[in-house]
């Protein structure tokens, strides 16, 4: 699995090569060599306060679906999450099941209110990039001066957004599809899994999967009942989310690109478009997207908004990845669980 990992982001970064080549890795290079460090610095206090808030959400949701955890366990175990979403392909969308899994091992809590709590809580720390992703649009259309082309991919983004909303709520109100071809799904790996672990096959009979399901739904039933945590955990997702308009703001200015902060939110939003690139934690996806959200926004050539989405992706991706591998092992060499707990 290590392995895989580590040839999936050396694919990922070859790519994120060839895009630079393409684009003047010269121009990009001197640019990124004249950044003024004192104001990109600014860029990882706002990936900090990402880490701070989003940890936030976690500790409101998990006390919720089961009981209140320490703060530092937690900011511990979002941690190793988010290094596991980011090192594996498609992690943003496949790697719910992994880090419900984390998240009981290190709490104690059970499976079902663990994958609960983490699908709840990605959601709320998603849920501002349309939020806020509005209000940025908002900005560059009514208060900023849009430029001219910019119309041209208004409909399609808006189309993409549009449709990834209504999957989502029609897999809501769908739930007996969802759960059966779920069902399905893990019937047919069975036989599969079965070749490599006999004991892990055995777990994913028909009936465990159908009776994971409804601890997960009740669970989900019971975190949108207590709609005072709910709400608080809410202002934390958006919150954290600011922190990542503040690391491209910060990124931005740091090679003096006169970006706004309300197109700042724009860019961060149209940007999670690049996670839908098959690599680790849409790696070379997400800086093209950036990049190309910046030439269309802000006043700047191709060269210097490549330049600005490597560096906010350093403070964001890179030390994201840097801190939670950090802290994974940390909670592993000491494990918060004393031995007849595992």
């Amino acid at each position: 699995m290590k392995r895989r990992a580590a040839i999936a982001v050396a694919i990922a970064l070859a790519l994120l090569a060839l895009f630079v080549v393409a684009v003047g890795w010269e121009e990009v290079l001197a640019a990124i060599a004249r950044a003024e460090l004192a104001v990109y610095a600014v860029a990882f206090l706002g990936t900090l306060g990402t880490f701070a808030f989003r940890t936030a959400v976690w500790a409101r949701v998990l006390a919720v679906v089961d009981r209140p955890r320490p703060y530092w366990l937690l900011l511990g175990v979002f941690l190793t999450a988010s290094f596991l979403k980011y090192v594996t392909p498609y992690g943003q969308l496949t790697s719910g099941v992994g880090v419900a899994a984390i998240v009981s091992r290190y709490t104690d809590a059970a499976y079902e209110e663990s994958l609960a709590g983490v699908v709840s809580a990605d959601f709320l720390n998603y849920l501002p990039y349309y939020s806020f992703g509005l209000v940025g649009a908002g900005y560059l259309l009514l208060v900023d001066a849009p430029p001219a082309d910019v119309g041209e991919y208004a409909l399609p983004v808006a189309g993409l957004v549009g449709a990834v909303a209504a999957l989502a709520t029609l897999l809501w109100w769908k739930r007996g599809l969802f759960d059966a071809g779920v069902v399905r799904a893990v019937a047919g790996l069975r036989g599969l899994v079965a070749r490599f672990s006999a004991s892990k096959a055995r777990l994913l009979t028909r009936e465990n999967v159908r009776r994971r399901l409804e601890g997960f739904y009740t669970t989900l039933e019971l975190v949108s009942t207590d709609r005072r945590a709910m709400a608080a955990a809410l202002v934390y997702a958006h919150l954290g989310w600011l922190g990542l308009a503040v690391a491209l703001y910060a990124s931005a200015h740091a090679l003096g690109v006169p970006l706004s902060f309300g197109v700042a939110m724009l860019v961060v939003a149209v940007s999670k478009l690049g996670f839908l690139l098959p690599t680790p934690g849409g790696i070379g996806g997400v800086e093209a997207t950036m990049a190309g959200a910046l030439y269309v926004v802000a006043p700047t050539s191709v060269a210097v908004a490549t330049a600005v989405a490597i560096l906010f992706r350093f403070a964001t991706y890179w030390f994201t990845v840097l801190v939670g591998g950090g802290t994974s092992m940390a909670l592993t060499v000491k494990d918060p669980l004393p031995p007849e707990s595992y």
